[in-house]
C-alpha cells in the first residue's frame, strides 16, 4: 500500500499528543528523549510529530490537506470526542477548530493543532449553492467576499471589501431575494466573526426573507440551515 505520511513540528510533544487524544486520535508511539517524537493515528490516517523548541506556533507555516469521505461525519466526531474530554470547542487562538463551509471545490473546516500546524479536512463538492448569485451587479464581488470570509478565513479584510463594494446597509441592497439572502448569510457571518456578536439588522431582515420564502423549497432550505447554523454558532 501507497502511503504519504506528514511529519510536523510542534514545540510541546507532550500537548500536542494530549489535543489529537482529545479530538480521538490513538498514540501509537511517544518518545520523550533525546529526539521527542510522536505517532498518532486515526483510523487511516497517521500524523507522526517531532519536538521543535524553535517551533513559534503563531508563525508556523506548515500545512496538511486531508481528503474524507464525509467531512460533516469527522467533524462531529472530533467535536464531540472534544467536548467530552475537554468542553467548549475553541473557535479563535491556538488550537482552534473552524466549522465546515462550502468552497469553491470542497466543503472543509480547518483544524489549527496546539503547534500551530493548519489541517485542511475536505470532502470534494460538485458546486457550491452559497457562493454564487446571479445579479450582474454583485455577482464577481461576491465570490471574492466569499472566498475572502471562508477560505482565506480573514474577517477584517473581507469587512473592509464588504463595506467598499455593498450598500453600507446591507439590508436595503436590491436584488432578487434569493441572491439578497446569500449575501446577508456572508454578511452576517463576517460581522459576528468580527464582532463576535449577531447583528441583529441583519438577523432580522434576513428573518423577514425566511417568513415569506417557500421553505418547501430546496435553494431555501439550504438557506435556512445555513442561517441556523451562523446564529447558532459555539
Amino acid at each position: 500500500m501507497n502511503k504519504i505520511i506528514p511529519i510536523l513540528p510542534c514545540p510541546s510533544i507532550k500537548e500536542q499528543v494530549i489535543f489529537f487524544e482529545n479530538l480521538g486520535f490513538t498514540t501509537m508511539e511517544v518518545f520523550a528523549s533525546p529526539n521527542p517524537y510522536a505517532v498518532l493515528q486515526y483510523g487511516t490516517f497517521e500524523i507522526h510529530f517531532y519536538g521543535s523548541k524553535k517551533t513559534e506556533p503563531s508563525e508556523n507555516p506548515n500545512m496538511c490537506f486531508m481528503r474524507v469521505e464525509d467531512v460533516d461525519r469527522t467533524y462531529e466526531e472530533f467535536i464531540t470526542n472534544y467536548k467530552k474530554n475537554i468542553g467548549k470547542i475553541p473557535r479563535n487562538g491556538i488550537p482552534r477548530i473552524s466549522k465546515p463551509r462550502d468552497l469553491q471545490s470542497d466543503r472543509r473546516f480547518t483544524l489549527t493543532d496546539a503547534g500551530g500546524n493548519t489541517f485542511f479536512i475536505g470532502t470534494p463538492i460538485k458546486e457550491n449553492f452559497y457562493r454564487t448569485i446571479d445579479n450582474e451587479e454583485y455577482a464577481e464581488n461576491f465570490k471574492i467576499l466569499y472566498d475572502l470570509t471562508y477560505s482565506k478565513e480573514d474577517c477584517n479584510i473581507a469587512f473592509n471589501m464588504l463595506m467598499k463594494f455593498f450598500p453600507t446597509d446591507i439590508t436595503t441592497i436590491k436584488a432578487d431575494e434569493l441572491d439578497i439572502a446569500k449575501i446577508l448569510l456572508v454578511a452576517l457571518d463576517i460581522n459576528l466573526q468580527k464582532n463576535k456578536i449577531i447583528d441583529e439588522r441583519i438577523s432580522g431582515r434576513l428573518n423577514e426573507i425566511l417568513h415569506t420564502c417557500d421553505k418547501q423549497n430546496s435553494y431555501w432550505e439550504k438557506i435556512l440551515e445555513k442561517y441556523n447554523e451562523i446564529i447558532n454558532d459555539e
